[in-house]
C-alpha cells in the first residue's frame, strides 16, 4: 500500500451517520458530512450545500446516498470513490475477538451479526452501512475498528462481574467497555497537550453525549471503565437507564410478564434524562427546562452530574490520585454550567476549575483548571476518525 491513499471513515450511531474522507499522504483536507434522524423518522443530510444527498429512510440507505455523492464527477470535478483505498467503519462492540482494528471478511461479519443484541443500538446499523458500502466497493478492504478494542486488556478485577463462572464461560459475560476511540483520543491529545508542562500518568476522562461513560486510565492503560457488558451500564444518558439494580428488572418483569425484548427497548429507548424529565433527551433543553422552573427537568439534569461526579471520584481513588481530568462528546464539550457541577464537589482533594476559563471553553479545546488545582482540567474535542485512520493505515501498511 502506498503512502498516497484515501480512506472513507463511516462512523455509525445509534441515529446518525459521519463520514468522512482522508487524504492519508497530508495533501488534501478532509471531505466530511453526516445523515442525522429528524422527528419524522428520516436521515437528513447536514454540511453541504444545494445538491446535498436527499433524505433516508435507514441508515443503509444514508450510506448509498454518501456514496453517490462522492461519486458524483459532475459535482465533484471527478469519481471521489475512485482513490478510495478501504472503507473504515467504527462498531461498537466488537465481543471477545476482535481486539484491535481488523480487515473483516464474510466470516468476520457473520461474526459480527451475532453481537448485535449486545449493542442492539448501534451494532446492527454499523453493518447496515458495511453493507450498502460492500456491495458498492466490491474488492477493496473494509477495516473494521472497535470501540471495545481499548478494554481488551482490562485487569480481571474490572472485568469480573460476582455471578457464576458458567456465565462467563458459556456466555461471555463480562465487562467490555466502550467509547473506547474516544477516551483513548482524550488520553493521546492531553498528553501531548501537557506534555513538559504538567504530569499526566493518571486520568480520568469523561465524555459525555447523547452516550456517557467514564475511563480511568494509567500510564496509556485503561484500569476502569463504567460501560460493562454492554453499553447500557453506568452514567444517565440521554436514553439509556444506565446502572440500575437487577432486582428492580426482575420485579417489573415478574409483575408485568414484560419480555425481554421489551426490557430492552425500555432500558434502552426509554429511560434516562428521556425517563426521569418525561420530556426530553437533549440536555441543552432541559437545562433551559430547568432555568424555567421545571421540576421533573432539573432532577434529571441533577442526577445526571451527581451520578458522573460518583463515578469520577470513585476513579480519582482506583488510580490513587488524579493528574489530568478531560471532558469530551457533545455536552462534555459544549456544556460548561455541567461541568462546574460534575468537579465542584472534588474541591475539598484541591481540585479546582477555573470558572472563567469554563464559561469560555465552549466546543473548543482548553485548560480550565485553576494554576492552584491539584489535577489539570482539560475540555478536548474528540476527534474519533483520527483514531480510526490512523488504525486502519497501520493496518493497511503492514
Amino acid at each position: 500500500m502506498s503512502a498516497a491513499h484515501q480512506l472513507l471513515i463511516f462512523n455509525a450511531g445509534s441515529s446518525s451517520l459521519k463520514f468522512e474522507l482522508i487524504d492519508m499522504s497530508g495533501g488534501a483536507a478532509r471531505l466530511t458530512g453526516s445523515y442525522a434522524q429528524g422527528g419524522d423518522g428520516q436521515f437528513r443530510w447536514h454540511g453541504a450545500g444545494a445538491g446535498a444527498p436527499p433524505p433516508a429512510g435507514t441508515l443503509g440507505e444514508a450510506a448509498g446516498r454518501v456514496l453517490d455523492w462522492l461519486s458524483d464527477a459532475g459535482r465533484h470535478g471527478r469519481d471521489l470513490l475512485a482513490g478510495v483505498a478501504a472503507s473504515v467503519h467504527r462498531i461498537v462492540h466488537g465481543g471477545e475477538k476482535f481486539r484491535a482494528a481488523t480487515l473483516l471478511d464474510a466470516a468476520d461479519l457473520t461474526v459480527l451479526a451475532g453481537l448485535g443484541s449486545l449493542a442492539p443500538l448501534h451494532n446492527p446499523a454499523a453493518l447496515a452501512v458495511i453493507g450498502a458500502v460492500r456491495a458498492r466497493l466490491a474488492g477493496r478492504p473494509l477495516i473494521g475498528v472497535f470501540d471495545t478494542a481499548f478494554y481488551a486488556d482490562l485487569p480481571a478485577a474490572a472485568t469480573h462481574y460476582a455471578v457464576p463462572e458458567r456465565w462467563r464461560t458459556q456466555f461471555g459475560i463480562r465487562r467490555y467497555g466502550f467509547h473506547g476511540m474516544a477516551h483513548r483520543y482524550l488520553w493521546e491529545t492531553a498528553r501531548r497537550r501537557l506534555q513538559g508542562s504538567h504530569a499526566c500518568a493518571r486520568l480520568v476522562s469523561l465524555q459525555l453525549g447523547s452516550g456517557c461513560s467514564v475511563t480511568a486510565t494509567a500510564d496509556g492503560r485503561p484500569r476502569a471503565t463504567s460501560m460493562g457488558f454492554t453499553p447500557l451500564a453506568g452514567l444517565v444518558m440521554g436514553t439509556r437507564s444506565g446502572d440500575v439494580d437487577p432486582g428492580a428488572l426482575l420485579y417489573v418483569m415478574q409483575h408485568t410478564g414484560m419480555s425481554a425484548a421489551d426490557m430492552q427497548i425500555e432500558l434502552n429507548e426509554k429511560s434516562g434524562l428521556l425517563g426521569l424529565s418525561g420530556r426530553s433527551a437533549d440536555m441543552r433543553e432541559l437545562l433551559e427546562l430547568e432555568r424555567r422552573g421545571d421540576a421533573a427537568a432539573a432532577l434529571a439534569v441533577e442526577i445526571f452530574c451527581r451520578r458522573a461526579t460518583h463515578y469520577l471520584a470513585a476513579y480519582v481513588a482506583e488510580l490513587g490520585g488524579v493528574d489530568v481530568i478531560a471532558f469530551g462528546g457533545g455536552i462534555g464539550e459544549n456544556c460548561p454550567q455541567l461541568r462546574r457541577r460534575i468537579v465542584a464537589p472534588l474541591a475539598f482533594a484541591g481540585i479546582e476549575m477555573d470558572a472563567a476559563a469554563n464559561a469560555a471553553a465552549v466546543g473548543v479545546a482548553a485548560g480550565i483548571g485553576t494554576a492552584a488545582s491539584r489535577a489539570a482540567i482539560l475540555v478536548l474535542p474528540v476527534d474519533e476518525a483520527a483514531v480510526m485512520a490512523a488504525d486502519a493505515d497501520a493496518l493497511l501498511l503492514q
